[in-house]
């Protein structure tokens, strides 16, 4: 089984790597990434691999990791090196909804033209299934739980770019019958995300810092925080799934606010001191955000392993250990 993963350096990415290495199916992992926001330095950590500046000779490597430094809105590299691929996973992005409100322009590229390149290259290629990494923010402010079936209403440039995507992804499951499956994934943590903007990243590099944590609103605002090894197994199971386009909503099910986020904090970071500042919320920020797992728990057999205080206190420890 041969996989293209765009955004394989990133955070979800790098575990999803280390999964897959552990999977005796896999004969080639090919990593797409433009550096953006990652290195290769915990993919060091893992495996050998071979790098390539581009796509020009790296058919002929016998490495099962290869990383290709790209830009995914190159369609006609997109086109090239997804060729004799059998599975996409496109995580790569401009995540969140600050940087599609600061930059929409780019956001958009990223997230529309470049993901939009994979899944017709998934179509010229006979590509077995592309599998698109969606958000919760397609909703925008719907009233939780967030079930697959909801009317989908962005707020956000970021929201709407996923949208958009997941409609392309539908099309094309209709019209050319490509194997399409969108996952929504709820806010994922873990290792690997040392310069992930997520709360949880950005709560520990400020204790970590000893800088006050910023929290935008009075706390209230509730999200479905996920570790990032749950999210993984889902991707890996729905490689495999049943013919057509797929939605699934990959979380805990549970809502958790940033008052009971901070409580957690205090008490794994018990010889940190933490200061807490509030600012005004953010454009664009749904107030509630969870979803519901019913569906993907039948059809997938998934369902999360991994508590949300375990969970951090797995993720603190892996930041005191690379934290410089």
């Amino acid at each position: 089984m041969n996989i293209l993963i765009t955004g394989g350096l990133g955070f979800i990415g790098s575990n999803f790597v280390e999964l897959l290495l552990s999977k005796k199916s896999i004969k080639k992992i090919l990593i797409v990434d433009n550096f953006s926001k990652s290195s290769t330095k915990y993919l060091d950590t893992i495996t050998k691999y071979k790098m390539f500046s581009s796509a020009q000779s790296y058919k002929s490597c016998s490495s099962k990791v290869q990383v290709i430094k790209a830009d995914i809105n190159n369609k006609e590299f997109a086109f090239k090196i997804t060729k004799n691929i059998d599975y996409i996973i496109h995580l790569a992005a401009e995540s969140g909804v600050d940087v599609s409100i600061n930059k929409p322009y780019e956001s958009f590229q990223t997230n529309v033209l470049g993901a939009y390149n994979y899944i017709e290259a998934s179509r010229r290629n006979n590509i077995k299934r592309f599998i698109f990494a969606s958000s919760g923010a397609v909703f925008g402010d719907t009233k939780p739980p967030l079930k697959e079936t909801n009317p989908r209403t962005p707020i956000s440039p970021y929201g709407s770019s996923k949208l958009t995507i997941e409609t392309f992804c539908e099309t094309y499951s209709n019209v050319f019958g490509l194997n399409t499956t969108i996952l929504r994934f709820s806010n994922a943590y873990g290792p690997y995300s040392l310069h992930k903007q997520s709360i949880v990243s950005k709560f520990i590099n400020n204790i970590l810092s000893k800088k006050a944590i910023v929290v935008n609103g009075d706390g209230s605002i509730t999200r479905d925080y996920i570790h990032v090894s749950d999210i993984c197994n889902a991707i890996y199971k729905s490689i495999k799934d049943t013919n057509g386009a797929k939605i699934y909503h990959v979380g805990t099910g549970k809502e958790t606010s940033i008052k009971e986020l901070i409580k957690i904090f205090r008490k794994e970071c018990i010889n940190h001191n933490i200061s807490i500042k509030y600012s005004s919320n953010r454009v664009g920020d749904m107030r509630r955000n969870y979803t519901s797992i019913a569906k993907i728990k039948k059809h997938l057999n998934w369902s999360p392993k991994i508590s949300l205080q375990k969970g951090f206190s797995q993720t603190f420890q892996w930041f005191l250990s690379h934290k410089k």
